[in-house]
């Protein structure tokens, strides 16, 4: 098993459109590769960029869940709100979470 910049990977890897991803699992080591981009930047200026709450913010570098996350799940972030932050930190989703971006092969580009 290897790992990546979010903690160890299955034996399994599925290549899957990110659009059809509506949310991503969070965790503290997530929280804290958060809080170390935001650097000095307040809360409130990521979120006003980033088009979120700076509560949202704050949930996320704690690693807690935020209000409308079900106490009985692993908290998550929504797609759409984590590709918010990652544009106002200047950084793309996929260098975030340590996962490559793969291009579709010309072959099946052209069934979909």
């Amino acid at each position: 098993m290897s790992t990546n910049a979010i903690g160890e990977l299955g034996d399994e890897l599925m290549i899957i459109d990110k659009s059809l991803i509506a949310s991503i699992r969070w965790n503290k080591e997530l929280g804290r590769k958060l809080k170390i981009l935001r650097g000095t930047e307040s809360m409130q200026s990521l979120a006003k960029r980033a088009g979120c709450a700076y509560q949202l913010i704050q949930h996320l570098e704690r690693g807690e869940y935020p209000e409308s996350s079900p106490r009985n799940s692993a908290p998550t972030v929504s797609t759409e709100k984590l590709e918010g932050i990652c544009q106002a930190l200047s950084i793309k989703i996929e260098d975030f979470l340590g996962c490559p971006l793969v291009k579709l092969p010309q072959k099946i580009q052209n069934i979909a």
